[in-house]
């Protein structure tokens, strides 16, 4: 029921906002900023619940323990490069937004070559 709290709060958050943007402007970014921080630490808090729980499935298999790492990386940069670009699209800032979307990009492939190598050792050795 964790769900039902966030949508009250974003939904509060959102006409507070709506609200102050007719008298300063300034003060509804700070509320949007506000708000973004709160679901930042909310998602913090899923990814440890679930690391823990896929640390436990890697005690049986210690070998996805590298896959499981590599994982949460790839989604640890989308996420934080996602809400940083958000957050500079509000502010007004599109261009920084999109050069933050694509360095994200790229560190997800840097990232992700671990496994593209892993894949095509794998290939290779069934090939022999």
């Amino acid at each position: 029921m964790e769900i039902i709290s966030i949508v009250i709060i974003t939904i509060i958050g959102i006409i507070t906002s709506i609200i102050l943007k007719g008298y300063k402007p300034e003060f509804s970014f700070f509320i949007i900023l506000i708000l973004s921080f709160f679901f930042f630490g909310w998602i913090i808090s899923i990814f440890r619940e679930l690391w823990s729980k896929l640390e436990f499935l890697t005690a049986f298999y210690e070998e996805n323990k590298f896959f499981y790492n590599i994982l949460f990386k790839i989604t640890g940069i989308t996420y934080l490069c996602e809400f940083t670009s958000g957050i500079c699209k509000d502010a007004g800032y599109g261009a920084i937004a999109a050069q933050v979307e694509i360095t994200g990009r790229i560190l997800v492939l840097l990232a992700s070559v671990p496994v593209l190598l892993a894949v095509i050792s794998m290939i290779y050795e069934y090939r022999i």
